[in-house]
């Protein structure tokens, strides 16, 4: 999508910030880093917390696609958020690159811009939320909760170590939030906004599968729904549908 153009003034102190060609955590590794580590620990504890249950590949199964439900999910909102706000990036006035002679203290528009690296420029309409964020509390965030949940660690007495491995995952959530900033690529509040929606996201996407972490079957996901019916009746037409209907009264 092309972002939003928003209207700026060359003297904005905010978007004056120097552009970084490398960056701390880049947007793949970002990914990379939520997504693999999250999945790693899935796969290496889910058969160990659950030896003795003979179900142990169904809690695999769904802990699995409840994190990719929040990684992909927070993906599509935050970049449709971000292509349609259109904020400024910090480093925005070093990618546009404006033409001499524009006016340092009016309002004005991405034609002064001179940056013909199209990608680059655009990009710098993409500040609000943070991807890098987002998807990290979106990965990291879910961890956290099902760290939480497999180690039930709102249970009373429970030992104190449990609850720093749950709380791990959102350090280093923080930590690649706080990256952005220092690479000059998002403000302070797109970072807030990205933590915020990624966290909202991911504990939808748990909860979607997972009891409430203070009860204490919390560890094991919701069983799957069952019909009255095992087979389901297709219809070609609506026709075919109400005629059914009229034979089953």
């Amino acid at each position: 999508m092309t972002p939003f153009y928003s209207m700026f003034t060359l003297d904005d102190p905010s978007i004056q910030h120097p552009y970084a060609t490398t960056e701390r955590v880049t947007s793949i590794n970002g990914v990379i880093y939520t997504t693999t580590i999250s999945v790693g620990v899935v796969l290496i504890f889910c058969p160990f917390l659950h030896r003795h249950n003979k179900a142990w590949l169904h809690v695999l199964n769904v802990s699995l696609l409840s994190l990719f439900l929040s990684v992909i999910l927070t993906e599509f909102v935050t970049e449709m958020f971000k292509n349609m706000i259109g904020r400024l990036r910090p480093d925005f006035i070093a990618r546009c690159l404006p033409a001499p002679g524009t006016p340092y203290n009016v309002l004005v528009g991405v034609e002064v811009c001179t940056n013909t690296n199209t990608q680059v420029l655009n990009d710098g309409f993409r500040s609000t939320p943070s991807g890098h964020s987002s998807n990290a509390f979106a990965g990291f965030g879910w961890l956290a909760a099902w760290v939480a949940g497999q180690l039930r660690v709102f249970r009373p007495g429970t030992e104190l170590f449990r609850t720093v491995l749950a709380v791990l995952p959102l350090l280093g959530a923080c930590l690649i939030g706080i990256s952005r900033i220092e690479d000059y690529r998002h403000h302070i509040t797109d970072i807030l906004f990205g933590g915020i929606l990624g966290s909202l996201i991911a504990w939808y996407s748990y909860r979607k599968f997972f009891p409430h972490l203070g009860k204490d079957n919390c560890n094991i996901p919701f069983p799957a729904p069952e019909y009255e019916n095992d087979t389901i009746d297709y219809y070609d037409s609506l026709d075919e549908m109400e005629a059914a209907k009229l034979y089953v009264e």
